[in-house]
């Protein structure tokens, strides 16, 4: 399997790509490969207008994308690129402020051998842990979930070609957050999984380089639509893929 490891780094952001290869340190034979992050701050309308749709944010999302979070899609978008690009199987796509919590050469030995079609597995979360409906033991003490709600976050995932793929059809032009589409997993038609316990977490220490302080203003009314249609869009696609009692019985696991 030929694969690749990409790590989403600002140009500035030199202290944070050094913790990016400290936590990788220990696996000095892994394929890394930099991305040179886009800034959004940076970049002119013209540049985010290639990736991103105002329109469409405007009549979908409850609030207008900070840079950052424009950014940080685009930066995304540029990975995915680069997978169809050198034709990889698939790659580790890791922003810059992760931490390993597992033994990364065996996890990585999983997913080469993994035969379940798959397009992205989240890797990480923020501190909320989301139910599982299914879990497949793999080797090397992993697990393959399915989620009953696809967590938030992109700061480590696992993306195949099928996946980056499907994602520059269906996910560009972007209108709302990179992790927030994600959760929509089943409008574009994409198989997204997990793995328990979870191999990468988040470093806190580092200050967002995506969110600020100040507040964009919220479309109260859009914002409980989506929230509406999101929950009846997902309970009917995990009734129909994994059925009533996979549903009810989903329950958070112990890590």
């Amino acid at each position: 399997m030929k694969y690749k490891i990409f790590i989403i780094n600002l140009d500035r952001s030199v202290e944070r790509y050094q913790h990016a290869l400290e936590q990788l340190a220990p696996w000095p034979d892994l394929p890394i490969e930099r991305v040179s992050a886009a800034d959004g701050r940076q970049m002119s309308e013209a540049e985010l207008n290639q990736y991103y749709s105002f329109s469409l944010n405007q009549q979908y999302y409850h609030k207008i994308l900070k840079p950052g979070e424009k950014g940080c899609y685009i930066s995304h978008i540029w990975c995915w690129q680069e997978i169809v690009a050198q034709q990889l199987d698939f790659a580790l796509i890791l922003e810059d402020d992760f931490v390993v919590k597992s033994n990364l050469s065996a996890l990585l030995s999983e997913i080469s051998q993994l035969t379940e079609k798959w397009h992205y597995i989240k890797l990480a979360m923020p501190n909320k842990a989301q139910p599982v409906m299914r879990c497949q033991p793999l080797g090397g003490g992993f697990s393959l979930v399915h989620y009953k709600k696809h967590p938030v976050s992109t700061v480590a995932q696992f993306v195949s070609l099928a996946g980056a793929n499907l994602l520059l059809e269906k996910a560009v032009p972007f209108y709302r957050p990179v992790d927030v589409m994600l959760q929509y997993h089943f409008d574009l038609g994409i198989k997204a999984l997990g793995i328990s316990p979870q191999p990468f977490c988040p470093e806190h220490s580092f200050d967002s380089s995506i969110y600020t302080l100040d507040k964009a203003d919220k479309n109260q009314r859009l914002f409980l639509m989506n929230r509406v249609s999101y929950f009846f869009q997902s309970q009917l696609f995990n009734l129909k893929t994994y059925g009533l009692k996979s549903l009810l019985t989903a329950r958070k696991l112990t890590e």
